[in-house]
């Protein structure tokens, strides 16, 4: 009976690991991404001049020539180039302009995954958190849904679409 005590009490005293592993989702974010577009999250119509313009989900925000012509695609060109580090750690640094897709995260802080790993959460220096649901993932891409405030036209839901490095 000691011998029984003895082993239970050593079974449950010894040190675990209390930090949770890493999930698969994880594995597949950390790395760098290179940004590929910003597309529109959802369908738009839009009037001009008595014209209704409709944009299906998908849009790119910098390629389509309609969007262009009316000055939505410069804004989000500069970000075209933009490289995403998610580390091992949880850290991420974005090297590029963030301030219209990004403003809450900025260019660097800490990273995780939340809500069953189905939101990357950023949270900036100032320990403001920035989630993004996981629009989709694989090996090699990464979407993440945002909503931009686009100066003179408010508020888009739109889908980031980064490529792995």
């Amino acid at each position: 009976m000691a011998a029984l005590v003895l082993f239970v009490l050593a079974f449950i005293s010894c040190k675990k690991n209390d930090l949770p592993a890493k999930s698969e989702k994880y594995k597949m974010v950390t790395g760098t991404w290179k940004q590929s577009d910003i597309v529109l999250g959802v369908p738009v119509s839009v009037k001009v001049g008595g014209t209704k313009y409709s944009f299906p989900s998908g849009t790119s925000v910098i390629t389509d020539p309609y969007l262009k012509a009316f000055g939505v695609a410069a804004l989000f060109a500069p970000t075209k180039g933009n490289i995403y580090n998610f580390t091992d750690s949880g850290s991420y640094r974005i090297d590029g302009v963030t301030n219209l897709i990004l403003p809450v995260a900025g260019s660097n802080g800490s990273w995780t995954l939340d809500v069953y790993d189905a939101v990357l959460k950023l949270t900036s220096p100032a320990k403001v958190d920035d989630p993004h649901w996981i629009a989709g993932i694989a090996s090699d891409s990464l979407a993440l849904s945002m909503i931009v405030n686009i100066p003179g036209l408010g508020t888009a839901p739109l889908t980031l679409i980064l490529k792995r490095s």
